[in-house]
């Protein structure tokens, strides 16, 4: 079990400080749970101005940041290629880890990053912050009431613009819009509903932009997905839809549950209920915003630390249960039929049941 400093909090730090680790920096600072004792960026400069906005130290150079902070958990946003070496630095240092989603680029990179970190001893966990959302919480309470749930539809569109940078090369990202974007719904269905049997998917990339650059230099290479779809059969006979894209605005993203007794529709902030003719049983909505929704994911992770429980929300091992369904998905735009993605477990030695807490 982790120990805290006198004030009782857990002293952390941040790897990677640039947009998403930036909003987790700032989260950890809000938190009344951890003391963030500094932050490292491979870029110095970014290092610098938010060690100065939080009032953190700052580094460039992550070895360093570690031997001289010492934390007890280590909060890491960091693009996919510079992932491994962290991880078994912690590993080595016996440093528990919060790594920013996907878990991994495929699966077999996630089962060694899972079995170093259990071979430590320490706690790791992915961050698929869509759990910690008061709409989609409210939505896996209420799913008992649908009686036999037969369909799902999830979706997240979101237009993230032409500078794509390492997202646009497969070999340092994994994937494009299905693993990036498609990876929350993804989790939020085998969260609600179990694992899949059996997947079918198809995605279209290659989008490139008409001018990379003010210059017009080169398009840099671009072999990731940018549109997605897929279809997930369960053993029982229960089917679901999943559709992402990174390449259309507004932000959108929901979960629809259907089932013998009526149906749900959620999104981050709200869940209604319905009976099978529409009308409402059930509503809440609550505004907790992002910020809100980050500040829960962290403390989650600070407290199972600080826990004597070998049981973590959002563990590594459980998320290679959404890896393995993604992988599938991808095979399946391959092969143009079904993939198992237990079958892909199994390569590994893995079974669903084994991934579970």
């Amino acid at each position: 079990m982790a120990q805290c400093k006198a004030d009782g909090s857990l002293p952390v730090a941040v790897i990677g400080v640039g947009g998403f680790g930036r909003r987790t920096a700032q989260a950890l600072q809000a938190s009344r749970l951890v003391r963030l004792v500094g932050v490292s960026d491979r870029d110095a400069a970014v290092a610098d101005q938010v060690g100065r906005e939080i009032g953190a130290p700052s580094y460039s150079d992550n070895r360093r940041l570690l031997a001289e902070t010492h934390p007890q958990a280590v909060y890491l946003a960091v693009p996919p290629p510079a992932a491994p070496d962290l991880i078994a630095t912690c590993a080595e240092r016996d440093i528990p880890v919060w790594k920013e989603m996907p878990l991994a680029r495929d699966l077999a990179e996630g089962v060694a990053f899972v079995r170093r970190m259990e071979q430590a001893g320490v706690k790791f966990a992915v961050g698929t912050q869509r759990r910690f959302s008061p709409g989609y919480r409210r939505a896996r309470e209420l799913t008992e009431r649908l009686g036999r749930v037969f369909l799902a539809r999830a979706h997240y569109l979101f237009n993230w613009g032409p500078r794509l940078t390492w997202r646009a090369d497969r070999a340092s990202a994994g994937g494009g819009a299905l693993l990036e974007l498609g990876y929350h719904p993804i989790d939020l269905l085998v969260w609600m509903l179990g694992f899949p049997e059996e997947v079918y998917g198809s995605s279209v990339g290659s989008y490139r932009p008409v001018a990379a650059s003010p210059s017009d230099e080169p398009a840099p290479p671009h072999d990731t997905d940018d549109t997605a779809a897929a279809i997930l059969r369960y053993a029982d006979g229960r089917m679901a839809t999943v559709v992402t894209t990174r390449r259309s605005g507004p932000v959108s993203e929901g979960l629809s549950l259907h089932g013998s007794g009526g149906s749900l529709t959620a999104n981050g902030e709200s869940c209604v209920l319905r009976d099978p003719d529409g009308r409402v049983l059930d509503r809440e909505v609550e505004q907790a915003g992002p910020q809100t929704v980050f500040v829960r994911q962290v403390e989650a992770f600070a407290e199972a630390v600080r826990s004597d429980s070998p049981i973590c929300d959002c563990s590594g091992r459980e998320n290679l249960l959404t890896q393995a369904v993604v992988e599938a998905i991808y095979l399946s735009d391959q092969t143009c039929q079904p993939e198992s993605p237990g079958r892909l477990l199994a390569t590994h030695g893995l079974s669903p049941e084994k991934c579970l807490p």
